[in-house]
């Protein structure tokens, strides 16, 4: 892809991008005996290919994130590990990286036996993908505000 069409992409929301690929699919093949068909393929396989499933996951998160701490989602989703990790943000990643590593390797024995599910291991992925962008982003003070939140711990302030 050209420099300057991927730039444009830059400040879009995640799901108009992942709209705008599926439709650039679509375009691309719209020469041959039957366009309309081959389009429609192109774009129900762009719809439905790893990169959507990776980009319904981002959105997911991306959603996630923008709610309160102390939203009950976030409480159901997130309050039994909360606890676990609150050593900091380094430690944290590194402590749920772990946990993940583990899950993934009992979800592969448990899918050989036939009785696996898959919560445990979404939720996991989720909070590695958050405190990894939170990690990235350098948002330590909005990670101990938000752990406080969900664990509801008051924040120690310092005193002016």
């Amino acid at each position: 892809m050209p420099l300057d069409q991927h730039s444009t992409n830059v400040g879009r929301p995640r799901h108009e991008r992942d709209t705008a690929r599926m439709r650039r699919a679509a375009e691309a093949v719209r020469v041959g005996p039957k366009p309309a068909m081959a389009a429609a393929l192109a774009q129900i396989g762009a719809a439905f290919d790893e990169a959507a499933a990776i980009n319904a996951f981002k959105i997911k998160v991306e959603r996630l994130m923008r709610l309160e701490p102390d939203h009950p989602a976030l409480r159901a989703r997130f309050g039994a590990r909360a606890d676990a990790v609150r050593p900091g943000l380094d430690a944290a990643v590194v402590v749920v990286e772990r946990w993940w590593r583990d899950e993934r390797k009992a979800f592969q024995i448990a899918s050989a036996f036939g009785c696996a599910t898959r919560l445990s291991l979404e939720i996991l992925c989720e909070l590695r993908l958050i405190l990894r962008l939170m990690r990235f982003k350098r948002m330590e003070a909005e990670y101990d505000s938000g752990l406080a939140a969900l664990c509801n711990v008051p924040i120690a302030m310092p005193a002016e």
